[in-house]
């Protein structure tokens, strides 16, 4: 299944520091909400996801968070990336009592019912190209991630 979705350097955000996990995902969500991409609700829906089912996953470098809610809370599918200046904890998704120190987040919003997983398998490839997550963590631009990260988003 091929669906269409906005990847690009306005949802792109380098540097950032958060104090948590939730400021962080207060922020992507906005993001969203502000460019029509999500429903208001979906701020809160991400959140309590992220409660019940962690989205942190460890390469062998640098762990990620890839947080999503259900698509009856999305508009338009679309994709935000924040790369953190200093990590923030997120739970793992392999075993929710495992703290990862997280660099970088990949919010999904998809308007497909199962579009999340065939998202999910794109950004496992990612993942698993730690040349790639390092390339993302020095970028110096939201220009410069989005061309690495395009390479497996598309």
């Amino acid at each position: 299944m091929n669906f269409d979705f906005y990847f690009g350097k306005e949802l792109i955000f380098n540097k950032l520091r958060f104090k948590s996990n939730e400021e962080a995902l207060i922020f992507l969500s906005r993001k969203l909400y502000e460019k029509g991409y999500v429903k208001e609700e979906f701020k809160d829906a991400v959140i309590s996801r992220e409660r019940q089912y962690p989205t942190g996953l460890a390469s062998k470098s640098v762990k990620i968070a890839i947080p999503h809610a259900d698509h009856t809370m999305v508009n338009k599918s679309a994709i935000t990336v924040a790369i953190l200046k200093e990590p923030i904890e997120f739970r793992s998704m392999e075993n929710s009592e495992d703290i990862l120190d997280v660099k970088i987040i990949i919010m999904l919003a998809i308007d497909k019912p199962h579009g999340h997983i065939e998202m999910l398998q794109k950004i496992a490839v990612l993942i698993r190209d730690e040349n790639a997550l390092v390339k993302s963590l020095e970028a110096n631009t939201p220009e410069e991630i989005e061309s690495i990260f395009s390479e497996f988003l598309r």
